[in-house]
């Protein structure tokens, strides 16, 4: 075999071998064919917003960048275009690297449906998607239940713009009421009394006998005046059925005392001041029935009503007319 002698082969080798290094040296994947190409170099992205999005994609994709996309309505970026980027313009991209880019839909046109009736957050999702601004009222409503859509504005058909407002009546439920005083009436007449103010008679319990006739409705469980929801459950305590007995006759006595045996009678005690005119009656009586005018001790009961002996039903009231 024939050998071949001299320096110029050694020389050429180096050459290459140098030429070699210089390319690995200036190729940032190690891939000459990357450097020739023009490969693999790091991006600068530049202001992307306004662009058409085809020519974008296809200049970054050339430069070795992976392009995402999102979309979102715009009133001035024309559809299409880019609205937004990420990163910023001015930042720079590595190989392989991606640039998120949120395309324009164009100015959002929403024709509304009739929302009357549907749930609030049914009603809304539309609009919100489409980036419509939506206002809401809530308002009392008997019928409707909480979070149905009662009214809006603009209308079934009518177009609204991204820059446009829609608004929404929305039911907050039934208003809250108040317990009405059904004292004194019978059981089917307050039960329809509290029917029509939207309330539920759920229980009926009878009580000790009073000065209302048996049967009929002592008081209400809340009490008459106060503030419920509707469908509340009311229960009613209707007067019981006990033979009269007699009243006391607390004459003369102290009005504490007096208002105690009233009441350990069974009896409810009302005690009142006597006026100067009361307390003069009492020595013209005396006066008229001949006998000594009688000395009037603050506190003394002067009157009482109904008079001491007279039969009347347990828990009726006896008023008590007692001296200053």
């Amino acid at each position: 075999m024939r050998r071949i002698k001299g320096a110029a082969p050694v020389a050429a080798a180096l050459a290459c071998a140098a030429a070699l290094v210089l390319l690995l040296g200036f190729a940032p994947t190690l891939n000459p064919v990357d450097l020739v190409l023009g490969r693999g170099r790091s991006v600068v992205v530049g202001d992307l917003t306004g662009q058409p999005l085809p020519g974008v994609r296809a200049e970054l994709e050339a430069s070795g960048v992976t392009v995402r996309t999102a979309s979102a309505f715009s009133l001035s970026v024309p559809r299409g275009a880019v609205l937004a980027q990420d990163p910023l313009p001015g930042a720079q991209v590595d190989p392989g690297g991606t640039v998120t880019l949120t395309v324009s839909r164009g100015a959002v046109r929403v024709v509304l449906e009739d929302l009357v009736g549907d749930q609030v957050l049914e009603a809304r999702r539309g609009l919100d998607e489409a980036g419509v601004v939506v206002e809401i009222e809530e308002r009392p409503d008997d019928v409707a239940p909480a979070g149905v859509v009662l009214a809006q504005d603009p209308g079934p058909g009518l177009e609204v713009r991204g820059d446009g407002i829609v608004r929404l009546v929305v039911s907050a439920g039934p208003p809250p009421r108040p317990v009405p005083d059904v004292a004194g009436r019978s059981v089917p007449v307050a039960s329809f009394t509290l029917g029509a103010f939207g309330l539920e008679v759920t229980d009926v319990e009878g009580t000790l006998a009073t000065d209302l006739p048996p049967g009929a409705v002592v008081r209400t469980d809340p009490p008459a005046g106060t503030t419920v929801a509707r469908g509340a459950a009311v229960r009613v305590v209707v007067s019981g059925d006990a033979p009269p007995t007699a009243v006391p006759a607390v004459l003369g006595q102290a009005a504490d005392e007096a208002a105690e045996r009233i009441r350990s009678a069974g009896f409810q005690a009302n005690v009142v001041t006597a006026t100067p005119d009361e307390v003069a009656l009492v020595g013209l009586a005396a006066a008229r029935d001949g006998r000594p005018v009688p000395e009037v001790r603050p506190g003394q009961v002067l009157f009482q009503t109904p008079e001491g002996g007279v039969e009347r039903r347990p828990a009726s009231v006896v008023t008590l007319v007692a001296a200053p």
